[in-house]
This record gives structure tokens, sequence and C-alpha cells, in this order.
């Protein structure tokens, strides 16, 4: 991983200085993108539960600053806001399992977390140092809660609709988000706890990749978009890797996952010659005769069609060929020990989407180089970035060669040998068979049968005989992958050799139509969740906001005009009535006052006069007392 993700970066950096050269933000887009790279060495190396924590928030930080690169594109702000949304969602289960894992582990190093919680694969609860026992259920949940992060960051379903979108960020970090950084930390999450995993939550996984590559590739059918086909592209490739980890085949999921990121970085580069050469143009229907004017272009992205169409020879086709394989044996002896048969879709729905992966990615090359020229000015006006040409070389030699032994036979002959994986699964050289005995002795994986269609007595003849039943079950089918890419292949050059001329006569049909229109709009993922989510949110939040207007804001105002009525009606008993008796008081003695004072004129003979007067008065009154 360590040397995927700096090999891969670097060629990515080489490819911005020329593609990036006249942005006017340049500093800052090299700032960002070494800032994702260290993110993601960090996640890889990280030993403990909480280093790996921290680096996959990280992760996340950068892919909303690089997707939303470009800012003033409102497209591009709400293309970020989108995908860190999306990514809390998931990091909102992954919470709930981290903390369960450092609740009964602590920040546990990664392989003590394996040895400790090495039991989880059997079905039955772990004891735990201290009499600590974490019930099967409890595992469970622990599983899919980390998983979920998975499910964020590796835009699996239902999380998966932020990837399309992320194509708003500048090509170049397209392709580190797909091949190399955003989309594999997932992966690699899964990798890390797939020990840790109980078989309820690997299903859960299965079932979980197994959707999303079928849908994916399916809705990558009908896209005219050159980068939107190469994401869901990669959603559906990422299914496969997903899918492995929930059939037992982590090292086949990490294989492709090393094959993925070189020719996932080759299409999206090669792509991002295309646009250059095209004047920013990424609608399909406006190329067409392109492999004339970008010769190097259309080679190396020829052979990272022919390696993710599972071509023999090309890396591509080792990497699938492990994991449908795998999910041969997996659903065969599933089967074989009286499962529903329902598990023959972890076989089926991989070799189908085989097929459409080629046709999907054919008709792109189909519509993009081959043929006559759509849109006559901006052919005459393509070019070829000569800086481009280096790191598009180099990964399609990567693309062929990544898949090829190092001198082992056993690892040449399953695809191994670059990787050094034979030191990992020495048994895994006859694929499928060798996977039926690992299932048939392995006793943690025997939780898988819940009864034997075969009457033997109970012990390990049971899982023999099982074993050698799921190999009869799926030995006719081996051989299904390898038509994959011819078929797919053909079927894409007959129908685009002429452009859209037999795909215009099929859309005339409605059926046909009204599937295409499905499919173009993404199966109305986006409209589902834009009513159900977010239009949920929004009636909730106007529900909410008249509730705070009519009821708490009605009853705090309510509160606020009866204390301002009682404040107005004090205000009045103390202007009229307390401030009125003692206003009254003051001027009742005023008055009197004033009336008392009014006679004392200053004048002497007014005095005597009034002395004389009462002094008259007075002794007529005596007169009058006396004499009556």
């Amino acid at each position: 991983m360590f040397a995927m993700i700096t090999l891969v970066s670097t060629l990515v950096h080489i490819f911005s200085i020329g593609y990036m050269a006249e942005d006017k933000r340049f500093p800052r887009f090299f700032t960002y993108l070494g800032l994702f790279c260290f993110s993601m060495l960090g996640l890889v190396l990280g030993g403990t539960a909480l280093q790996l924590f921290i680096f996959w928030e990280l992760v996340g930080l950068c892919s909303y600053l690089l997707i939303g690169f470009w800012y003033e594109k409102r497209s591009a702000s709400n293309a970020a806001i989108k995908a860190f949304m999306a990514n809390r969602v998931g990091d909102f289960g992954f919470l709930i399992g981290f903390g369960i894992l450092v609740c009964h582990l602590g920040n546990a190093t990664l392989p003590h977390m394996w040895t400790a919680l090495s039991g989880a694969g059997s079905g039955h609860g772990v004891s735990l140092a201290g009499g600590i026992n974490m019930s099967p259920t409890l595992l469970t949940i622990m599983g899919i809660g980390l998983f979920c992060g998975a499910i964020g960051k590796s835009a699996q379903f239902p999380l998966h609709v932020w990837l399309p979108d992320a194509m708003e960020g500048p090509t170049p970090v397209s392709a580190l988000i797909h091949a190399a950084t955003m989309v594999a930390a997932g992966v690699y999450l899964v990798a890390r706890i797939f020990p840790i995993l109980t078989p309820d939550a690997k299903l859960f996984v299965a079932i979980i990749g197994c959707t999303t590559l079928t849908m994916a590739a399916l809705i990558a059918l009908a896209q005219s978009d050159i980068k939107k086909v190469l994401a869901f592209s990669t959603l559906s490739q990422l299914g496969y890797m997903i899918m492995a980890m929930g059939v037992g085949s982590w090292v086949g999921g990490m294989f492709h996952l090393i094959t993925h990121a070189f020719f996932k970085a080759l299409l999206f580069l090669g792509s991002g010659s295309v646009i250059a050469a095209m004047h920013h143009e990424q609608e399909m229907p406006q190329y067409g005769g392109l492999m004339r004017k970008i010769p190097l272009t259309a080679i190396t992205f020829g052979i990272a069609v022919l390696t993710i169409a599972g071509t023999p020879g090309f890396s591509g086709f080792y990497s699938k060929d492990m994991i449908v394989r795998h999910a041969a044996a997996f659903a065969g002896f599933a089967v074989a020990t009286g499962h529903s048969p329902w598990y023959w879709a972890f076989y089926v729905l991989p070799t189908a989407i085989a097929y459409v992966t080629a046709f999907y990615m054919m008709r792109c090359w189909m519509l993009t180089f081959w043929g006559k020229p759509r849109n006559q000015h901006l052919y005459d006006h393509a070019h070829e970035t000569a800086l481009l040409w280096g790191p598009l070389a180099v990964l399609a030699v990567l693309s062929i060669i990544s898949g090829y032994g190092s001198g082992s036979s056993s690892a040449s002959s399953s695809g191994l040998g670059i990787i050094g994986a034979e030191t990992l699964i020495s048994s895994a050289t006859n694929e499928s068979d060798a996977y039926c005995q690992r299932l048939a002795h392995d006793p943690d994986l025997r939780v898988f049968a819940k009864a034997s269609p075969v009457d033997v007595p109970e012990g390990a003849s049971v899982w023999d005989k099982a074993a050698q039943h799921a190999e009869e079950l799926t030995a006719p089918l081996k051989s299904w992958l390898f038509w994959g890419f011819l078929v797919g292949i053909g079927g894409g050059f007959l129908m685009y050799r002429n452009g859209y001329a037999v795909a215009s006569r099929l859309y005339a049909f409605k059926p046909f139509r009204w599937v295409h229109t499905w499919l173009y709009h993404r199966m109305y993922f986006d409209e589902l969740y834009s009513v159900l989510l977010v239009g949920l949110l929004m009636t909730i939040s106007w529900i909410c906001a008249m509730f705070d207007r009519f009821v708490v804001d009605g009853l705090v105002n309510f509160s606020a005009y009866v204390v301002l009525a009682l404040a107005r009606l004090a205000g009045r008993c103390d202007h009229y009535i307390v401030d009125g008796a003692v206003n009254g008081a003051a001027d009742l003695a005023q008055n009197v006052g004033a009336l008392v004072r009014t006679p004392q004129t200053g004048r002497v003979r007014m005095y005597v006069t009034v002395l004389m007067v009462a002094v008259a008065l007075g002794m007529a009154a005596t007169v009058i007392f006396v004499l009556s």
C-alpha cells in the first residue's frame, strides 16, 4: 500500500504540474495535494486504533478541500459539502464501532486487537482480560459500525451519491481520490479489521459490495460525462473489493485494490488529457476521432480499458478472477451446507457485471477516440500536452505488469507475485478448490453451516464432503469470467463504431428510453434522497420553526406582553395614586401657605388697622357675651 500510494501520487503530482500550470491557486493546490498524500500514508502506517481514526478524519478533510478547490463554482462547493456530509453519516457508525472497540480494548495496537478479538470469526463471543465478555451481537455491531466508515469513504451503497459529484474537483484530484487515497482508505480499513469481523458482519459487507458493484455498473452504461463514467466504474470496482472482503477473500480484495490503483489512475489522467485537449469539455457527445489528435492518450487509455475489462494478460484479469473464483467457492460451499440458493448471487452478479464493465468502458473509448468528430471546432483545436505523456506511459506499463508473478510459478498462476502475496495465501494456487478446503477445515468458518445436505456422521467428513460438493458445483463456472472481456468489448465496438447511430435507434423504443433515462439520472437516488432525507429534514425544520415561532416565541412574547401590561398598570398606579397623594399633599400645603401668605402685605398701617379692627371686634364680642 505504501509503495502504491507513493508511486501513484508521484505520477499525479507530475501530471498536475502541466494540468494546473495556468491555475491562479497553483501553490494552494499542491499544498492540499501533499497533505492528502500525507494523510493517506499516515492512515496506512498508523499502528493503533486512535492513529487510524485521526488520519481517517484527516483524509476526509483533504477530500473536502480538494473537491471544492474551485470554490467560486457553486457546483464544486456543493459537491464538497455533499462529500463531507455523506462521510459524516458514515463516520457516525464508525464512531459507534470505534467507541465499542476502545471501550473494551483501549487504544490498542492493531496486532493486539487482532489477537484479542481473534475469536470473533467463529461467531461466538470473545472473553477479554479482566473477565470482560463481548457477545456475538456486540461484536457484529462493532464490525458493522466500523464498516459504516468504509461505506462513506469508499462510497458504497447507500452513501455512494457523493463520488460522482466529486468530479467537480480538478482531474488530478479525481485520479488521486479514485486510485490511491480516499476511496482506497475504506477498502484498506475493512482489510485491517477483517480478523475481528463476525460471519454476520462479513455477510453484511458482502451484500453491500455486491449491491454497489451491480448498481454502479448499470448506471455507468448511460452516462455521457467521461469523468462520471469513470466515477461509476470506480464505484463498481470498489464493490468488487468490498464483496471480496465479505466472502473471505481479503487478499483478492487488496490485490484488486493495487491493480485498480494503476489502471484507474491511468483512466483519470487519460481523461484529464482528453479534457485539456478539448478545452475542458467533458461530454462524450462532443468528442469523436481524437485518436488522430492525441494518439498516446488513446493508446494508454485503451490499455486501461483492456485492463479494467479483465482481458487475460492484463493485471485486472488476475485480481478480478481471484475475487470471482473465491465468490463462487463461497457460494458453492454455502449452498452445499444447506444455505439459501440466493448465495449464488455473490458469484452470478459479479460475473455478469464483468461483461457490463467491458461494454461500458469500450463504449467510453469508442465515443472518445473512434469515428468522426462530433464537434469539429473543438477537434480542430485539440492537441496533446507533452508533459502529460510520462505519467500515462508509466501507468500503462504498471497496468499490464502489476498482475504478473515475480518468478514463483504458484504466484504467477494466481497473479499475485508482484505484491508478494504468496507469503500470505500459499494455499490459493488453485483458487476455488483451495478455498473450499480452507472452508472445510477452518473451524471458525463452520458457523456458515446450519444444516448439511449430506447424510454422513458428524465430524470432519461432513466438511470434507461439503467442500467436495462445493467444488463440483463451481467447476463449470470457472471459465465464464474469461469471456467477459471478449463479449463486452466486442459488443461495445459493434454498437458504437458509428457513434450514437445504433444507440439512437434503440433509444427510439420507449422501454429502452425509460431505462436509459432511469440510469442516466443515477436511478434517481439523488432525487429520492432529496425527497426522503432533505425534504424530511426541511419539513422537520419548518415544523420546528413554526413551533419556535408560535409556541416558544408565543409564550415568551405573551409573557413579555403580560409583564409589560403589569408594568404599565403599576406605572399608572404610581403616577396617579402614589405620586398623586404625595403631590396633592404638597399642593394643599402650598395652597394653604399661599392663602395664609396673602394678607401679609408688609405695610405697618395695614397691620395696625387689622389689629385695631380685631381689638374692636374682640371687645364687641365680649360686651355682647356679658350682656347676654
